[in-house]
C-alpha cells in the first residue's frame, strides 16, 4: 500500500477587532466552518485578479462555501495559510 505524507497546515487566524476571524464572522461562518471548507474543497483556482490570492470551494454542513486565502510564503513547513474571507454561495457555484 503507498502512503503519501500529510501537508501540515497552520492557519494563520487574527481574533483582533477588524481582522480575519471578525471578516469571516460577518459573512455567518466561524473558524472551525472555515478550515472544515478548506480540508474539503473540491475545487481551488488562484484569484482571476491577483494570483497571491486563493480561491477555493467546497461543501460543509450541507451548504456550499467560497474561502478567500493567501499563502505565507516564509513559513513552508508547516505550510501556513493566512485565511482572508468566506462566504456560503448558491449550489451552482460548485463545479
Amino acid at each position: 500500500m503507498l502512503r503519501f505524507p500529510v501537508m501540515t497546515v497552520s492557519f494563520l487566524w487574527d481574533d483582533r477587532p477588524g481582522r480575519n476571524v471578525a471578516h469571516i464572522a460577518a459573512h455567518g461562518m466561524s473558524k472551525a466552518l472555515w478550515e472544515e471548507v478548506y480540508h474539503r474543497a473540491v475545487r481551488r483556482m488562484s484569484d482571476k485578479d491577483d494570483a497571491s490570492v486563493m480561491v477555493a470551494e467546497g461543501r460543509a454542513r450541507g451548504r456550499a462555501y467560497r474561502i478567500i486565502y493567501a499563502i505565507d510564503e516564509d513559513h513552508v513547513i508547516p505550510l501556513s495559510i493566512l485565511p482572508i474571507t468566506g462566504f456560503p454561495i448558491e449550489r451552482r457555484g460548485l463545479r
